[in-house]
């Protein structure tokens, strides 16, 4: 158990250590961009970026995470899984392509055609390196992907700052993306050992896509719903609003949706090795949901309260307008841990027929709040997230109650501490911060620290399961040091 503990620990902070140097330099480079171009320039790409993803996830289809869950992998099943990505890349780049036109005539942006075909090029560059980021998580080697994660978020960001510079207005965003992925590809491949043999296996492909088939509906569902919004305002509203809207939207997801995707990309592997002991599985999960939720909410809730000084001090007034989406997308921030961590727990119980199921009700249930708030304009539409994202509870904790025995109100109670404290420290530092109009920077730094003292206090008052999880690690690294 030591052993699992250290590997998935040190899997963790390379993660994170990945997480605030790319997402810093990643934040950085946005701002920079967002003060050279117009909001209706990450709206264009907003609404671009929505058919690229579909691609991306048709062509990983699920197979990528078979790999990293199976106990043992052959060379056969790598080089399977590699030429299958590749023939998906090719044949989702030719629909992207010819699909194109119609897609920007749906969004009534006729410049979307060209952006649309450039950027699809991106879907060969992710799939020639699927294979490799399967084999080096499986050796929960995650130094490695930060490192090239790092180096790709630093060139792009260069390269799009200096295209923005020079003029190239949406085209900017297109170098950024391109180069970003071209750059990670060609560094896993550098570090990695395993090359492609011409082996091509149709049990292999049975066997892994038995599994992974379910998480390719699942994950194309998933983008479909995540940029259901991005689709709707931008069919309905102006390109300025769309990125507006895409803008509140990275801002939130920086740091909730990155965060826990990193804790579950180190996890992942190891948690797959305890599939079969459900006591074990337990435990685990419910430390790990309980410092997510520690570390995350606080951070949620800060953006929130801080948000009209941030935008005061990073943006022109033109971006103002994403201050009250930004507010509300925090709850939704807040709450991803609980709902990505469900879904984590069936994958590593091998149920992705579940991950499917339990998607298909939260999708249905959102798209039909969705549908409903669009005559409420945009800010209707950030509420019904808000909505959705609490009435995805329910179905999303269903199977995990009957898989390992965490209920619905189990998990209430390990973030309803954390939630409230986030909440209080929220609203400490926005009213800190609204008191005073003059050298903007000095208030920003008050109110943060205003709210993340409140937060440390509210904690320590209302025993935060998380902190105390905390300090007894920290304690007992130390120990181990000495």
């Amino acid at each position: 158990m030591q052993t699992m503990n250290r590997k998935i620990g040190v899997g963790v902070l390379w993660n994170l250590a990945s997480l605030f140097l790319t997402r810093g330099a990643s934040t950085i480079f946005m701002l920079f961009l967002a003060r050279l171009l117009a909001p209706d320039a990450f709206g264009l790409v907003a609404m671009a970026t929505v058919v690229f993803e579909l691609a991306n996830a048709f062509i990983n289809s699920g197979l990528g995470a078979a790999l990293i869950r199976s106990k043992t992998v052959s060379d056969s099943d790598l080089n399977t899984v590699f030429y299958t990505n590749l023939l998906l890349s090719l044949v989702a780049y030719a629909a992207l392509f010819a699909g194109a036109p119609y897609i920007a005539a749906f969004y009534s942006q006729p410049e979307l055609t060209s952006l649309i075909q450039v950027m699809g090029l991106v879907v060969f560059i992710n799939a020639a390196k699927v294979v490799q980021v399967a084999v080096l998580s499986r050796r929960m080697d995650f130094k490695t992907q930060m490192k090239a994660n790092t180096a790709s978020v630093l060139v792009s960001g260069c390269l799009a700052v200096a295209a923005a510079w020079s003029g190239w207005g949406v085209w900017s965003l297109v170098v950024q993306m391109l180069s970003s992925a071209l750059v990670s590809a060609l560094l896993v491949w550098f570090v990695s050992k395993w090359r492609p043999s011409l082996v091509f296996s149709i049990e292999s492909f049975s066997r892994l896509f038995h599994f992974g088939r379910n998480l390719l509906a699942e994950g194309l569902l998933q983008i479909l719903f995540e940029n259901s919004y991005v689709l709707v305002i931008g069919r309905f509203f102006s390109a300025e609003l769309t990125g507006l809207y895409f803008l509140a939207k990275k801002l939130s997801n920086l740091i909730s949706q990155q965060l826990t995707n990193a804790v579950q990309q180190a996890t992942f592997p190891a948690l797959s090795t305890l599939q079969d002991d459900n006591k074990v599985l337990l435990h685990k999960y419910r430390q790990i949901m309980q410092l997510m939720m520690f570390l995350i909410a606080p951070i949620m809730g800060l953006l929130a309260g801080l948000a009209p000084v941030l935008f005061e001090l990073m943006f022109d007034k033109r971006w103002f307008g994403a201050v009250p989406y930004l507010q509300l997308l925090c709850v939704v921030g807040a709450l991803y841990p609980l709902h990505a961590l469900n879904v984590n727990l069936l994958n590593v119980k091998g149920r992705s027929d579940l991950v499917l199921k339990v998607g298909l009700v939260k999708k249905s249930v959102n798209l039909t709040l969705l549908f409903i708030a669009i005559p409420y304009g945009i800010f209707g539409i950030v509420v019904s997230q808000v909505v959705g994202s609490f009435m995805a509870l329910i179905p999303n904790t269903y199977f995990s109650a009957r898989l390992v025995g965490y209920s619905l109100i189990d998990q209430v109670r390990d973030i309803t501490k954390p939630l409230l404290a986030a909440l209080v420290s929220g609203f400490a530092s926005w009213c800190f911060v609204e008191q005073g109009d003059q050298n903007l920077p000095l208030w920003f730094i008050g109110g943060g620290t205003v709210g993340l003292v409140t937060y440390a206090a509210v904690s320590l008052l209302i025993r935060v399961e998380g902190a105390s999880l905390l300090v007894k690690k920290v304690k007992d690294r130390k120990a181990a040091i000495g």
